[in-house]
């Protein structure tokens, strides 16, 4: 598939028998928002379309279990570190499993890894492009100058202290940045130089260094984190492999609520567990599958109504021909889709073709609803060729979760009294029954 790369700006073909992908998971002190499902659903499509071409993936996600916000929540709540970030992981695997979201081939928390972070960061000091200050480690930005920036667009004589690059008198140079941070709060580990623990940068890097042992094809992130976090992890892992982490930058956009760029900082984010409750997961897919993932999405009521809208239309089709096709109404002829002069719809290679053209999900999604508008049509014919068996599977693959019951004979029954009280115009007992049905998610 072809993707584009933040890096080079340019679109780069994936073509290797096993797809290396790696994302930023979240740091476990609170629930994540809808703002971090946007990445983690954009690294399942691509697997998902793996899975169903039948190429070999390794994809993995970390857990950051160990940071400031992390011990000011403890701190707050009065309770261990351990306590709240085991909590806010499950909660976190939870909202995984309710955005329909297949597991990563690991997912590993950073506090696993601490003995390998020294050991990266041994081998940078080495190497020296890093040094040690009173028990704290700092990457030297100046030995990869020429480099640095490159992922972001940014050029170190443009940076400014104080946006977005931390002060620290102990620095060479202010934009050096922590690899290694000595510390008497918080959980702490021992190291040759102090008691303390690793900056958030390294994590990834090392990650990647040690799971995979090569660079990977993908590394998917939201644009937030392009800088500082994806530049200076690119740019320790190129300075101890002289080679670049990834062969494609793969970052989605920002969301918006009502115009306002979603923040933790401005209280306008939505918990994934809460939109979930309220509006389903397929409702959040479908928002962000209708617009390309690189860019920005403004989440409104009336965007939200639309996608439910959609969401509920292709229910209804779905069940609609599950029930007719078990009571006899209509039958499948496991024909290929053609149109009215014989051509072939060829809805899977349109499939295929959009998706991998960087992920073209608006024109699939464009592409559904001509499948549903045909199926509508063959429903009036009784006739129903295999574009609802195509539907079905590119429904899959994107991820939807759309529920499709078996229908025993009891239900049957049901079905038939159902449409025998329409056909007597006893209107009052069937919409009685109608109702049942409806709750039951029959039709």
């Amino acid at each position: 598939m072809k993707i584009y790369d933040s890096l080079s700006t340019e679109y780069k073909e994936i073509d290797v028998p096993k797809v290396c992908i790696y994302n930023c998971g979240p740091t476990v002190y609170n629930y994540i928002h809808i703002g971090n499902a946007r990445p983690l659903i954009l690294s399942d499509l691509v697997i998902r379309f793996l899975e169903y071409r039948n190429i070999k993936y390794k994809y993995l996600l970390n857990i950051t279990d160990i940071d400031d916000k992390i011990i000011d929540r403890a701190e707050i709540e009065k309770i261990e570190e351990e306590e709240l970030t085991k909590f806010y992981t499950k909660a976190f695997l939870d909202d995984l499993d309710g955005l329909n979201i297949n597991r990563p081939t690991a997912i590993i928390p950073i506090s696993e890894r601490i003995n390998e972070i020294i050991d990266f960061i041994d081998a940078l000091i080495n190497d020296e492009f890093a040094y040690e200050v009173d028990g704290n480690v700092y990457f030297d930005v100046n030995k990869m100058e020429n480099k640095y920036g490159n992922l972001s667009k940014q050029k170190l004589e443009e940076l400014e202290v104080g946006n977005r690059v931390e002060e620290d008198l102990n620095k060479r140079n202010p934009f050096d940045f922590v690899l290694w941070k000595k510390t008497e709060k918080g959980k702490k580990w021992l190291s040759k130089w102090s008691l303390g623990r690793p900056g958030w940068h390294t994590e990834c890097a090392l990650l990647i260094d040690s799971f995979f042992k090569y660079p990977i094809d993908i590394h998917v992130g939201g644009i937030d984190l392009k800088f500082p976090h994806h530049e200076n992890e690119r740019i320790q892992y190129l300075a101890k492999n002289s080679r670049e982490i990834t062969n494609v930058w793969m970052h989605n956009g920002h969301l918006s609520i009502d115009n306002v760029k979603m923040s933790k900082s401005l209280n306008n984010t939505i918990l994934v567990k809460d939109f979930i409750e309220e509006y389903g997961n397929n409702t959040l897919r479908y928002m962000f599958l209708n617009t390309n993932y690189k860019q920005p999405l403004n989440i409104t009521k009336d965007l939200i109504e639309h996608s439910q809208e959609w969401c509920q239309k292709i229910q209804n089709i779905l069940k609609q021909v599950n029930w007719m096709q078990r009571v006899g109404d209509i039958s499948f002829n496991n024909q290929t889709p053609i149109d009215d002069d014989f051509n072939s719809y060829k809805y899977m290679t349109k499939f295929r073709t959009y998706f991998k053209d960087d992920l073209n999900t608006p024109m699939i999604i464009t592409l559904i609803d001509e499948m549903s508008k045909n199926l509508n049509k063959q429903i009036r014919s009784k006739v129903v060729d295999l574009t609802y068996e195509k539907l079905i599977k590119i429904l899959r693959v994107l991820g939807f979760k759309f529920e499709i019951k078996d229908i025993d004979n009891k239900t049957v029954k049901k079905i038939t009294e159902w449409k025998k009280l329409v056909a007597e115009k006893n209107f009052e007992k069937a919409d009685k029954l109608r109702d049942e049905l409806k709750k039951e998610n029959i039709i």
